[in-house]
């Protein structure tokens, strides 16, 4: 019994929150990395107290009662029962399925270590408490000027989820404002955003997997890194725990290496979620779906809106804005609606602001701190992987089941092709990718110094 059995059981609640037609109990990245960093912070925090190996994440912990050991056995007996009950409480429609996973876990084990786990994780459930985490998360608070976020055309009824979340309280970040800074995204007639316009609309387009090698590589790209919330895959922070898991490296540290890791970049991308969804709706920014549709003068939903702004450039002119005009027809590739329960459906935009990508700044804040606890670079990581979306059994939006698809990376690839996976699926602006790795970056140098 070790930290690898909670993170198995974790990853393993993250999917089946996500499966059939059951109402997540952590519903989308935000609360799913919340979760996983609770219940991986309240073992490594038992552990920690009972061998002193670690260094608590807590300071108002109850002391191990007097007798206990603080040998490995009994600190893993705490880490595990810590882990337990906190998934427990985290993942109530599951707590049956908690019980049958780890009902070999704790035989044999010192009931003081299994009653002080507990008392661990219920210190740090009830740390996290009046986190805000409970404020309301969907609306349909829309604006209906040029460059704000609305709803996917493909799905008009479609809510806004986690306005709210950058309320919540941090783990490791003082403030998300001056620890984890953003700029505003690029204006709308800026030569940027054109060339992000240019970028998207041929590398995101709903028939990319019709066109060339080159394009059907990049849509391997954008779904190998999916996770989308899909039936039996959940999101993405159980794709980057999957990830590190498979680091070699990873595998060869002793077992409160692992412990510390693993909390680490959990923790990494439990404040990645709060500082993206902060930037998030406070730029408010539309998808790819909606600004191409709209982007010719006329075509707005407002009487009399104007387009973008960022207009072809005349003939000759040399005023280099958008090389493409917009296109009311256009839809993405889209996020993989994977292992559909009804079939076929469509794939989608997600229900939330573009800028920044929350892909990028939760896989830039996972993998950078991983290789910093690695004490390596992301250039000096190589992984060997098997994404869930290509395991040979998932199947795309018509049911049909995906190859088994084996590659190997290295982590700073990892980081690259995670941001620009989203680009390719036609979901997100290259600057929203850019941009969350800024803010990725900015919270791994918080969590790493914090796990020191």
């Amino acid at each position: 019994m070790t930290i690898l059995n909670i993170n198995d059981l974790a990853l393993k609640l993250v999917a089946k929150d996500f499966s059939g037609d059951h109402k997540p109990n952590n519903a989308g990245p935000t609360k799913t990395s919340r979760a996983l960093a609770i219940i991986h912070l309240a073992a490594h925090d038992a552990y920690a107290k009972v061998t002193g190996k670690l260094n608590p994440q807590l300071e108002t912990l109850p002391h191990p009662p007097k007798g206990i050991s603080n040998d490995e056995a009994t600190g893993n007996a705490a880490l595990v029962s810590a882990g337990i009950c906190a998934a427990q409480q985290l993942y109530p429609d599951f707590v049956q399925f908690i019980s049958t996973e780890t009902a070999q876990l704790n035989v044999g084990v010192d009931s003081g270590a299994l009653n002080y786990g507990k008392q661990v994780a219920v210190a740090w459930l009830n740390a996290r408490k009046n986190d805000n985490s409970d404020l309301p998360d969907l609306d349909s608070n829309y604006s209906l000027e040029p460059g704000r976020h609305r709803p996917d055309p493909v799905s008009p009824n479609q809510m806004t989820l986690g306005r709210t979340w950058g309320l919540v309280k941090p783990f490791v970040l003082c403030n998300v404002v001056t620890d984890a800074p953003l700029c505003k995204q690029p204006d709308l007639d800026s030569k940027e955003y054109a060339l992000a316009f240019d970028e998207v609309i041929e590398c995101g387009k709903s028939d990319i997997t019709q066109r060339n090698d080159d394009f059907r590589r990049k849509a391997v790209i954008g779904i190998f890194w999916g996770y989308d919330g899909a039936n039996l895959l959940g999101t993405p922070p159980r794709l980057y725990n999957q990830v590190v898991l498979e680091i070699p490296e990873f595998k060869a540290l002793p077992n409160s290496g692992k412990i510390k890791l693993l909390t680490a970049i959990n923790v990494a991308m439990a404040d990645a979620g709060i500082a993206a969804w902060h930037w998030k709706y406070v730029y408010d920014f539309w998808r790819p779906v909606v600004g191409i549709r709209e982007a010719e003068a006329g075509w707005g939903p407002s009487p009399g809106q104007d387009s973008d702004g960022n207009a072809l450039p005349a003939e000759g002119d040399g005023n280099i804005l958008r090389g493409k005009k917009g296109d009311p027809f256009w839809l993405p590739l889209g996020a993989p609606k994977s292992n559909p329960i009804t079939k076929p459906v469509n794939n989608f935009t997600p229900n939330f602001p573009a800028y920044p990508s929350g892909h990028a700044t939760f896989g830039s804040a996972c993998f950078e701190v991983a290789a910093a606890l690695l004490c390596k670079t992301p250039e000096e990581i190589f992984v060997n992987f098997v994404s869930d979306e290509f395991n040979g059994k998932t199947t795309d939006n018509t049911g049909a089941v995906r190859p088994r698809y084996e590659v190997t990376f290295t982590l700073r690839e990892a980081i690259e092709e995670n941001k620009s996976s989203r680009i390719y699926l036609g979901v997100h602006w290259i600057f929203d990718a850019t941009g969350g790795e800024i803010v990725g970056k900015a919270i791994a140098h918080k969590v790493v110094d914090a796990f020191k």
